[in-house]
């Protein structure tokens, strides 16, 4: 499984932003990652959209976190990043699927999806692994 580079530059974003604890313009975070303005803008409209980042227009505008770093799970933020909802085989997530290995894929995700549910970005910030 390899994760899109959509939740890396998602996560550098809001790393960035929780490290340095301040506004950061669209631009700025355009410098910082190096990605295109067009793709960057789809990351910050995710991130908008699941709850992590509020944005400000205007002169002191820009993206803040939208609450405390240590209330934002990286469960959450990796799954609305990853289209396939970070699903690693099409039927784990479907009930009464036949496949004999379904059970392993389905303990992986579970397994996955717990660790990114029990970090923050704060642990992330401060390296607490």
């Amino acid at each position: 499984m390899k994760l899109s580079s959509k939740t890396h530059y998602g996560v550098q974003v809001l790393s960035l932003i929780a490290a340095n604890d301040k506004s950061f313009s669209a631009k700025e975070l355009e410098k910082y990652t190096g990605v295109s303005s067009k793709y960057l803008e789809k990351v910050l409209k995710i991130l908008l959209g699941c709850g992590a980042l509020v944005s400000q227009r205007g002169a002191s505008g820009g993206y803040t976190l939208a609450k405390p770093a240590e209330e934002i799970k990286m469960g959450k933020v990796v799954r609305a990043l990853e289209e396939d909802n970070m699903e690693i085989i099409g039927c784990v997530n479907k009930p009464g699927c036949c496949c004999p290995s379904s059970a392993l894929w389905k303990k992986l995700f579970d397994g996955i999806n717990a660790i990114l549910d029990d970090v923050s970005l704060k642990d992330i910030v401060e390296g607490n692994l």
